[in-house]
């Protein structure tokens, strides 16, 4: 059994107040339906992340967590069900969406460990930066370490394991931009 102490030495206090708060507040406000929920979950990230810039539309059943690593710009918006775990960091720039049901983690385990998958050896926090005027459509996951550029476009039920860059519009299992998936798709036929 890990020692309490051992596992709060990681933490700032301010990071320890947005875990308790996240896990005693974030899961009756997550549910509010309307508009009354969506302002809530703002007043909410207001006071909990790192930098939020202007309004953001937070729609209902989102899990987020860690949000002390968030660091959002303007006029983002989330869809239904997407979960978010800041731990490791996550900037998102103005004017950024995401659909429905999405997973962004800045946070991995290896399998590759001798020691196996458990412990700080297997553990990493790594960095997601999603820049301004991006897209990531519905059912996707952004893997910890990402880099998506400026106005990208990431297609519905892509799994984004490496950067994708300004203007990309990338697709697929794994993520590759879409002319190639397009092409590889057709010459399957």
């Amino acid at each position: 059994m890990p020692n309490i102490r051992h596992i709060l030495s990681h933490y700032r206090l301010r990071e320890v107040l947005v875990r308790v708060a996240e896990e005693y507040l974030w899961w009756l406000i997550r549910s509010l339906p309307g508009f009354e929920g969506v302002w809530l979950r703002y007043l909410f990230l207001k006071m909990t992340t790192r930098r939020l810039d202007g309004f953001c539309w937070i729609s209902q059943g989102c899990s987020i967590a860690n949000s002390f690593g968030l660091s959002i710009g303007t006029k983002f918006a989330t869809n239904r069900n997407c979960t978010i775990d800041g731990i490791g960091g996550i900037e998102i720039g103005d004017n950024t969406g995401i659909g429905p049901n999405c997973v962004i983690q800045s946070q991995e385990h290896t399998m590759l460990n001798e020691q196996g998958h458990f412990g700080e050896e297997a553990y990493r926090r790594r960095p997601i930066r999603i820049g301004s005027n991006v897209w990531i459509g519905s059912n996707c996951y952004i893997k910890a370490g990402v880099t998506i550029g400026d106005n990208a476009v990431v297609g519905a039920c892509s799994s984004v394991v490496s950067d994708v860059p300004a203007n990309g519009r990338v697709i697929g299992v794994p993520a590759r931009p879409y002319v190639q998936a397009m092409r590889d798709l057709l010459t399957r036929s």
